[in-house]
């Protein structure tokens, strides 16, 4: 079966609001099962404010997510990003979304 890569960056500045639905986005997760190999959070990158934010303590510093899917085609990866509630709330920014079968 087929294995995608999902780089999905939010928009700058949107930790709150991510903070916000994360429990709907990991509640959904868990029910993904064996059709994702792995997934997690992405810090912001290096020399960006949101990388430098003093947070309080215990609050983790998200600026992404990223995932391995295990699915059959292209269009199911996708219609599993556009049920994921960091996109329906427009936390993951669209436009730089990125989507790619892995090899092997």
């Amino acid at each position: 079966m087929p294995r995608f890569l999902v780089y999905a960056p939010d928009h700058p500045d949107y930790l709150e609001k991510r903070m916000a639905v994360r429990p709907e986005h990991l509640e959904r997760s868990a029910k993904d099962g064996d059709i994702v190999l792995y997934s997690g959070p992405l810090l912001p990158r290096p020399g960006t404010k949101a990388r430098e934010a003093q947070l309080p303590e215990g609050q983790l510093n998200i600026a992404g997510s990223f995932m391995v899917y295990k699915l059959d085609t292209l269009e199911q990866v996708w219609d599993r990003i556009k049920e994921d509630v960091y996109w329906r709330k427009d936390i993951w920014d669209k436009e730089k979304i990125i989507v790619d079968e892995l090899i092997g």
